[in-house]
């Protein structure tokens, strides 16, 4: 919670800045606005906690390397077939 807090604070004197120099009004929202998602994701992480359900695992397919006749192209038009 202390960064989300700290974040809020960067975020707050952000928007300060951008009132008290409104040559630089636009760089210092952009820097409150990235404060503000960055402190939003640590509020979103934390309140996840220990009660998350687990990633699900994902498991990668073996492919086998045998020819699979269900891909075989028609011939070609002199009847010659493909190597692969």
């Amino acid at each position: 919670m202390n960064d989300a807090t700290r974040l809020r604070e960067l975020e707050a004197e952000c928007r300060q800045r951008a009132v008290s120099e409104p040559d630089k009004k636009w760089y210092w929202l952009a820097q409150a606005a990235k404060y503000q998602v960055q402190a939003n994701q640590k509020l979103a992480f934390q309140s996840e906690g220990p009660s998350a359900p687990d990633t699900p695992e994902i498991k990668l397919v073996q492919w086998s390397h045998v020819r699979d006749e269900r891909r075989m192209m028609d011939p070609l038009p002199d009847g010659r077939r493909t190597p692969w």
